[in-house]
C-alpha cells in the first residue's frame, strides 16, 4: 500500500527539531556533553582546592602567604645531596641512601625492599670520573631546591631536580627527577645492501 503524495510531503516539511529521528540522536549527545561539562567543572574545583597533579615536592604558593626568608645554602644539605647521588643514584650502599631518603622517595618500602635496588630513584652511571655540578635554586631554613648537572665520560649529561627538607634537624631528599626525559636517537634506516 502506498501513501498519498500529500502525506509524504507533509512529513518532509516538518522542521528538523520536530522530527522523531532528530531527538533520538540529539538527546544522548546532549546528555554526554552535559556530563563532560559537569565533570570538567568538578575536576577543576577539585584540583584548585586539593592541588592534585602537582609536581612531586612542589610547594603551593598563595598570593597572601609570606614567602620564607632565603638563607645561605646549608653545607650539611649539600653533603646529603652528594651522599644521595653516590648511594641511591649510583645504586651503591643503599642502606645509607635509605637513611637520607624522605617518604616521597621511599614510597613506603622497607629497608629489605629498598636494598633490592628497585627504587623510585632515576639512576645515572656514577664512577670516579663523574661530576655533579649543583646549582641552588631556592634555599630556606628547612627546605632547598637544587638543579644537579650530572656528567660522566661516555654518558649523555643530564640535569636533575633534587629537593631537600629538614625534619627534626636532619636533611632528607624528597625529590630526584630528571629535568627532561633523555632524548632517544631515531633509529637509522637500513641502507640497501647492508646496515
Amino acid at each position: 500500500m502506498t501513501t498519498p503524495a500529500s502525506s509524504r510531503a507533509s512529513i518532509s516539511r516538518k522542521p528538523i527539531w520536530r522530527r522523531q529521528q532528530f531527538w533520538r540522536l540529539a538527546l544522548p549527545a546532549i546528555a554526554v556533553a552535559s556530563a563532560v561539562v559537569a565533570g570538567v567543572l568538578v575536576y577543576n574545583a577539585f584540583v584548585q582546592t586539593d592541588h592534585v597533579g602537582q609536581t612531586p615536592g612542589a610547594q603551593t604558593t598563595y598570593p597572601d602567604a609570606p614567602k620564607p626568608k632565603s638563607v645561605k645554602f646549608d653545607g650539611l644539605a649539600r653533603d646529603v645531596a652528594k651522599k644521595f647521588i653516590l648511594t641511591a643514584v649510583a645504586r651503591k650502599n643503599l642502606e645509607q641512601a635509605y637513611a637520607i631518603a624522605g617518604p616521597q622517595i621511599r614510597e613506603g618500602m622497607t629497608l629489605k625492599q629498598w636494598n633490592t635496588g628497585n627504587i623510585a630513584v632515576v639512576p645515572f652511571k656514577v664512577n670516579g670520573q663523574t661530576q655533579a655540578n649543583i646549582k641552588v635554586d631556592e634555599s630556606y631554613a628547612n627546605s632547598a631546591k637544587l638543579e644537579v648537572l650530572m656528567s660522566t665520560p661516555g654518558v649523555k649529561s643530564q640535569i636533575f631536580f633534587l629537593d631537600l627538607i629538614k625534619k627534626k634537624g636532619v636533611w632528607l631528599v624528597i625529590v630526584w627527577m630528571p629535568r627532561s626525559p633523555p632524548l632517544r636517537r631515531p633509529a637509522r634506516a637500513a641502507r640497501p645492501g647492508g646496515v
